[in-house]
């Protein structure tokens, strides 16, 4: 997907300069000193001091001491762990921010990204919120199925949406997003069904942010079968290349054109239907569809399959987690305020760093970031529309929460 955040005030030593002036005072007249002299100003008599009181000397303020975030990070190592394969669209935006971070945090700390697949993407909690201390040397980039089992109640182990600090999304973006399939498999969604089997798709895990219109056909009852237990992006894009699986949003201009640009140049795909913003407000998706692959823009998916008012607000509800909330970036819960304010700041500067930004677009990643006060209200409404019976049925199986 093109995305998803959003996200530096470094915290100096404050030095207290105490001066005094240099210059005599303008002189007395002779006579003045004379009589200053003569008639001195008599002390204050002392305020008694009440039997059985002791006095106590005034306190001597302690100075504080203040965080010093240019030793702290000079000659260290960040990891940032990502739960997918290497190639896809988390892996890439941690490569990304690796790049273009140490620029933003004082004393220019050197980057590593760790890949750690597996388990749809949840072991990075472990390895970031529990096993590693809260230092801001190690910070992941979580997949938002996993804030929308916590939405509905459903534990995920080392991770509390309550405590875990966020440091916002670099692809928080509004995008048109589709469903592909090989020219010689369908060439329209009235193709798909005609084959009278459902169609095979790809996925990480329930809750798949980059296939959930698939996901979302399949919970309604249509054509669609989900295959989960893939990598990430890349493997999902490679086993569609293969033609394991019959249809894929990893043909999306994004993940086409730097994974297997062959399918974009000889025009081998066709999107069958849509989801997300309007084409009318993504020229990037409709030059894509029109232009490069030759083909139309497809229908809604809302207009390819008969839904209820309920299962369209469900799957509203279900967009707006997923475009605001995908590669989210958090770190320890018990990470010290002064030190997360650091990397708040650091990770919205990085977002729109020019050199970033042009090195995402080399990429063809697009930018868009939510900060940690956006996603914590995203979080409250979800919460709040999630109380409705029907809609969080829906929800939970849409979110893969089990």
């Amino acid at each position: 997907m093109r995305l998803i955040t959003p996200f530096l005030v470094l915290a100096a030593a404050m030095l207290v300069l105490v001066g005094c002036s240099s210059d005599d005072p303008t002189p007395l007249p002779a006579s003045d000193t004379a009589a200053a002299v003569a008639t001195p100003t008599p002390a204050p008599a002392p305020t008694p001091t009440p039997r059985g009181v002791v006095r106590k000397p005034a306190a001597t303020p302690t100075p504080t001491k203040v965080f010093d975030a240019e030793s702290h990070f000079k000659d260290k190592r960040v990891v940032i762990n990502v739960g997918f394969s290497p190639g896809g669209g988390y892996d890439t935006f941690a490569r990304l921010m690796g790049r273009y971070l140490p620029n933003h945090l004082p004393g220019n700390p050197t980057f590593v990204v760790r890949n750690i697949p597996g388990a749809g993407g949840e072991r990075i909690f472990r390895e970031t919120l529990a096993d590693a201390p809260p230092d801001g040397l190690a910070v992941a980039v979580a997949h938002p199925r996993f804030f929308k089992r916590e939405l509905v109640g459903t534990d995920v182990k080392h991770l509390d949406i309550n405590t875990v600090k966020v440091l916002g999304t670099a692809s928080a973006v509004a995008v048109t997003n589709a469903m592909y399939a090989f020219k010689d498999y369908a060439s329209s969604w009235e193709d798909v069904v005609a084959k009278g089997t459902p169609a095979k798709v790809g996925a990480t895990a329930p809750g798949d942010t980059g296939g959930v219109g698939a996901s979302f056909v399949e919970l309604v009852g249509g054509p669609i079968k989900n295959v989960y237990g893939y990598g990430g992006t890349s493997e999902i894009a490679a086993a569609f290349d293969r033609r394991e699986i019959d249809l894929s949003s990893r043909g999306d201009p994004d993940t086409a054109k730097s994974l297997f640009p062959g399918w974009v140049e000889e025009k081998k795909i066709v999107p069958v239907f849509r989801w997300g913003t309007d084409p009318k407000n993504d020229a990037e998706f409709t030059n894509y569809v029109e232009n490069e692959l030759g083909a139309a823009i497809p229908p809604h998916l809302f207009d390819v399959i008969q839904l209820s008012d309920a299962q369209k607000a469900l799957f509203s509800v279900t967009e707006t987690i997923n475009d605001k909330m995908t590669r989210l970036f958090i770190m320890h819960p018990d990470t010290p305020d002064d030190l997360y304010k650091i990397w708040v700041d650091a990770f919205k500067a990085t977002a729109a760093d020019p050199e970033f930004l042009a090195a995402a677009k080399l990429l063809g990643r697009e930018v868009g970031y939510a900060g940690p006060e956006e996603i914590v209200k995203i979080l409250a409404e979800g919460s709040e529309a999630l109380k409705d019976p029907v809609l969080r049925e829906g929800f939970i199986n849409l979110a893969g929460v089990k």
